[in-house]
């Protein structure tokens, strides 16, 4: 089973834990990578965070700089890896859970 196959399984079976309009769905399947909301969610359905998150940062069109944040969470046995571009609440959960962010050096790559 591919890493991406856990995770949609796992991500299927968590909006059974989720009222329906609340829950946001995300694969990786579709997207690249998930929007705040969508770790947000995790967190509130019990969700633990690793300690340590990886950022890689690309330069996009216009010479726009973005970080994309790579988070493992896990509950009861599950392991997602969720990537998640910058954002306010990114960078405050990082602050606020004191976790430990390894850069990684990248070449300039579209998204």
């Amino acid at each position: 089973m591919l890493m991406s196959d856990k995770f949609y399984s796992a991500s299927t079976s968590l909006a059974q834990e989720f009222k329906v309009d609340e829950y946001r769905h995300w694969s990786p399947r579709s997207q690249s990578y998930a929007s705040a909301d969508v770790l947000q969610q995790y967190l509130r359905a019990g969700w633990q965070l690793a300690e340590t998150v990886t950022a890689e940062s690309f330069t996009l069109g216009a010479g726009r700089r973005v970080s994309l944040y790579h988070f493992v969470l896990s509950k009861d046995g599950r392991e997602l890896h969720l990537p998640i571009i910058s954002s306010p609440f990114v960078l405050r959960t990082i602050m606020d859970r004191n976790l430990k962010v390894i850069r990684l050096e990248t070449e300039a790559k579209k998204h």
